[in-house]
């Protein structure tokens, strides 16, 4: 595990590296050629003006607390990283090597010939709204970046994950999996069984006027109910989202499509 934590470092620091590179390259370029962008109005009169956010300073920060730069160690070791994104850091190099040069997400130039923010600071900031649920201009002293670029590159993460690894995290198990995933739960006891099968409630906060009766629960706040089926290894074979908060576990079962396919014999 030391070994491919150590991987996983030198890969994002490989990756960091050569997107900075090539973005000097770029730059170079195009004095060379000289299509260097006049730097047009920052902003109108009665407006307030961009904020000075210095990028490099939030990117270097992210790099020395977690990654180590300059030869020295991170701030935050590993075993303080899953406390601050709600991952591993595995998962978190996983992800950035996935993203970082996707259209929207690379290192780019503004109207104004400004350097834009670098791939770790929107996806570290999108993974803080996430793991957290704290508002978009809660991590902006950190991160340097505004709110509504928090909340853009948020939504756009969200969205890069479910296209990408939904098909292959949310599904249903195949038959080789289904076998192995009964074989060890009938070596613990428990024959003929998936996995756990839970129920929770979903605050729907901005839920419509028309539906709010129907979907309020036993507590008066309204919300939707997702049942799940999932293992010891937290990997989720199930999801049901949408029934009323009204509903109670029974009701539930009773319109979920995993107990429909278990009564046709499916």
């Amino acid at each position: 595990m030391d070994q491919e934590a150590a991987d996983d470092k030198l890969d994002l620091a490989v990756v960091l590296g050569a997107q900075a590179h090539l973005d000097i390259r770029r730059a170079l370029l195009a004095v060379r050629q000289g299509r260097v962008r006049q730097r047009t109005g920052g902003f109108r009169p009665r407006r307030r003006p961009n904020r000075p956010r210095d990028f490099d300073l939030g990117a270097r920060a992210i790099m020395r607390d977690y990654f180590g730069a300059d030869g020295e160690p991170p701030v935050y070791g590993e075993d303080a990283f899953p406390e601050r994104f709600r991952r591993p850091q595995p998962m978190f190099n996983r992800l950035f090597r996935a993203i970082h040069d996707q259209p929207g997400w690379r290192r780019t130039v503004s109207a104004t010939g400004r350097p834009q923010a670098h791939a770790i600071q929107n996806v570290s900031a999108a993974l803080r709204v996430q793991g957290y649920g704290e508002p978009f201009d809660r991590s902006d002293e950190y991160v340097r970046l505004s709110r509504s670029s928090i909340d853009v590159y948020t939504r756009r993460l969200t969205h890069f994950i479910s296209d990408k690894w939904e098909s292959t995290y949310l599904r249903r198990p195949t038959a080789k999996e289904l076998e192995q995933v009964l074989r060890r739960k009938a070596a613990r006891g428990l024959p003929g069984c998936i996995g756990s099968i839970d129920f929770t409630h979903w605050k729907w906060a901005r839920c419509a006027k028309a539906l709010a009766g129907q979907y309020k629960d036993r507590n008066g706040m309204v919300s939707v109910v997702i049942e799940t089926v999932f293992d010891e290894d937290l990997y989720i074979w199930h999801l049901f989202v949408g029934c009323p908060g009204a509903y109670n576990d029974k009701n539930v079962l009773a319109a979920s499509p995993l107990m429909l396919d278990i009564n046709d014999g499916v």
